[in-house]
């Protein structure tokens, strides 16, 4: 699939640039300018016209908490396109990966397993979740992930977080929540098979 065969106009670096220091009106112009043609080439992997739509949502909201990081020389569209390819496959890598786990579930339900074949599977589903926490945490704002990390693995308490990056303590509270939301969502797979584990012990 061609992606820069959806893109009807070019993206002029001026209006990167606006973006870039903060022109919200700018991004709604790209916005309504490349929305309907990303959906489109999602739709072409996925084939959930919902589903195409929360990740295109998603990924312009990501790229104005990172707008500081836009480069005005690189093709920003080719970047968009590229963008929803990588989420729509990573979508569907963990669509596959749920309903493998499911098939498992019901094998261990089925059958009964001994417990070393359930403490097998306990191991390779922390390692499944590890991974997917640190790829999930990869794909958060910088300012949402940093602010994550400030909280849960520094142990800082809000308050300290807001004096130390020089933000109000009400940015801290949105972002922390942004981002337990998001990871929630990334994997929510996890959660719910660690509660179905918990209950077949």
């Amino acid at each position: 699939m061609n992606a820069m065969k959806e893109v009807s106009e070019p993206i002029d670096t001026d209006l990167i640039a606006r973006i870039k220091k903060g022109d919200a009106k700018s991004l709604e112009l790209l916005f309504r300018r490349l929305y309907p043609n990303l959906c489109a080439y999602a739709r072409k992997f996925l084939n959930d016209a919902v589903e195409a739509e929360e990740i295109v949502q998603d990924l312009f909201s990501t790229l104005w908490e990172d707008r500081h990081k836009l480069d005005e020389q690189q093709s920003l569209s080719s970047y968009l396109f590229t963008s929803v390819k990588n989420r729509c496959l990573n979508f569907l890598i963990l669509q596959k990966r749920k309903t493998k786990h499911a098939d498992l579930m019901r094998f261990l339900y089925v059958q009964e397993v001994s417990g070393e074949a359930a403490h097998s599977y306990h191991a390779l589903l922390a390692k499944d979740l590890e991974k997917d926490f640190h790829t999930a945490m990869e794909d958060l704002p910088t300012e949402c992930r940093k602010i994550f990390e400030l909280s849960r693995q520094e142990g800082l308490k809000y308050q300290e977080i807001a004096l130390k990056l020089n933000i109000s303590i009400k940015t801290v509270e949105t972002q922390m929540s942004r981002a337990l939301a998001k990871l929630r969502l990334q994997l929510r797979e996890h959660i719910a098979l660690v509660l179905l584990l918990a209950f077949f012990k």
